[in-house]
């Protein structure tokens, strides 16, 4: 192999191993936002609907809460 062919190859290799450090560092950020993404639309509704208290499981609010979200996002 040439000169060049080696520094080619070697340059290819870097390359690869910055997409792969990039995509991994992608979906930590991505984990990290949805954490946060979920754990405020919890915090809203806590404080907002059941106003501090424990929930009553199926409750209408929620659960239209739900709906209304699911026709704006679909289903995750």
């Amino acid at each position: 192999m040439s000169e060049l062919s080696q520094a080619n190859m070697a340059l290819l290799d870097d390359i690869k191993a910055l997409i792969h450090q990039g995509r991994q560092l992608d979906t930590v950020v991505v984990d990290v936002e949805l954490t946060l993404l979920y754990w405020k639309v919890g915090m809203g509704i806590s404080t907002t609907v059941l106003k501090g208290e424990r929930g009553e499981y199926g409750k209408q609010v929620i659960e239209d809460l739900a709906t209304k979200l699911m026709l704006t996002f679909g289903r995750s």
